[in-house]
């Protein structure tokens, strides 16, 4: 288990509608790679991702939909599919922005955002 010595969140991250949603953790001591401990795997920039595509999401967000106050006390990992930015900018009132992926299912569960579909497609 490591300390986190402070957060650095995006100079522009705007929490109303987490555009630049992304931060550093500094930690208190340096980590040493093994089997175990590998750094993220990250794509190379520009990255076309394509609709349909498996991917994984992590981090310590809303555990149920609509409660956003019930939060994990762990990293949790989730795997969904990438979602068509058109399709998901008229699921959230047109704020997602460029610099934003939308993953998850379009019929409810498990996704990035744990926001409730109203609505099949």
């Amino acid at each position: 288990m490591r300390s986190i010595r402070r957060i650095v969140m995006h100079p522009h991250y705007d929490q109303y509608i987490s555009d630049y949603d992304i931060a550093l953790l500094e930690l208190e001591a340096p980590i040493f790679f093994n089997e175990l401990v590998q750094p993220i795997c990250l794509p190379s920039s520009p990255r076309v991702f394509i609709y349909g595509t498996v991917c994984y999401v992590t981090g310590w967000g809303a555990l149920k939909e609509n409660i956003c106050y019930i939060l994990a006390e762990r990293s949790k990992k989730s795997k969904v599919k990438i979602i068509d930015q058109s399709i998901c900018n008229k699921l959230y009132d047109d704020v997602i922005t460029s610099r934003m992926l939308c993953a998850g299912n379009l019929n409810g569960g498990i996704d990035a955002c744990q926001v409730m579909w109203k609505t099949k497609l």
